[in-house]
């Protein structure tokens, strides 16, 4: 116990910033009272850790981009809702619930999904102390899904680690490192984040993937949706696509997976559909 006034303000002192990345774990539901500690701890470790690395983002974010709901669209969306190639879960952030499914617990080969997990299983490892080279690849995986820094990270990983990142946040089954995810995991995955549940990494993974250069969805989400990220990704026969935003002042989840060239020649159009079609339903 410290032995003085002076000895126990230089503990008190010496303790806060502890405490407050402490508090990023804590269970429970949104942001509220023990969600603004951790949001707060968040915004501290970004600016003293990330962006006092010298590290920046290459672009800035976007949120929805309005374009016009078609009649053919809307067709679209309601014939493959439950399409067997496909799974996707909807997701309130706030208070837990899912307000769809289809398919949510099934495997798919993930493509580039993986990376935005990657880069917060690396900034766990790292207690968010990463190198100015490891925010950076954090950055590229991010924002412009950037094959080589992906591989960069992965490198730095074991299936230790990740099998300890999934248990203390007590995310569904997948294979991370191995590339097999599954809808409902995406969904919690984002979870953790909007919510500040990481220890480590939430500020910056929000803000990474709010800068992705290669979504869909966005396209047919309202203009007023300002605040939204997100990943795809695609390999082969699977293409994706998850998505965050606010919807007024509640956060949600969209989250799409598909197989058997449901996208075929990588013609975007109907992820975006589907997550417009999913949006509207469920969300709008």
């Amino acid at each position: 116990m410290p032995t003085s006034r002076r000895d126990w303000l230089r503990t008190l002192i010496t303790a806060a910033p502890a405490a407050a990345l402490t508090s990023c774990v804590s269970t429970g539901g949104g942001i509220g009272l023990d969600g603004t500690g951790r949001r707060n701890a968040a915004k501290w470790e970004f600016q003293q850790r990330f962006l006092a690395s010298g590290a920046r983002f290459r672009y800035n974010p976007y949120g929805g981009q309005g374009r016009a709901w078609t009649s053919s669209m809307e067709y679209f969306y309601r014939r493959h809702r439950t399409d067997p190639r496909i799974g996707y879960a909807v997701k309130n952030l706030h208070t837990g619930h899912y307000h769809a499914e289809h398919q949510a617990d099934r495997l798919f080969m993930g493509g580039s999904m993986p990376k935005p997990p990657i880069a917060a299983m690396l900034l766990e490892k790292r207690q968010g102390a990463c190198s100015h080279e490891e925010f950076m690849h954090i950055v590229q995986v991010l924002d412009k899904s950037v094959n080589a820094s992906w591989m960069a990270l992965h490198a730095r990983l074991t299936p230790e680690d990740e099998a300890a990142f999934k248990w203390r946040y007590r995310l569904p089954h997948s294979d991370i490192l191995g590339n097999q995810l599954t809808p409902r995991f995406y969904a919690e995955f984002f979870e953790r984040c909007v919510n500040y549940r990481l220890a480590h990494g939430s500020e910056l993974l929000l803000e990474g993937m709010r800068r992705d250069q290669y979504g869909f969805g966005r396209l047919y989400l309202p203009t007023h949706l300002a605040y939204a990220g997100g990943k795809t990704g695609n390999y082969g026969q699977w293409d994706h696509e998850a998505l965050f935003f606010y919807h007024g002042a509640t956060p949600y989840a969209v989250t799409l997976f598909t197989s058997g060239d449901f996208s075929p020649g990588k013609m975007n159009v109907p992820l975006g559909t589907m997550m417009g079609g999913l949006y509207r339903e469920f969300v709008g």
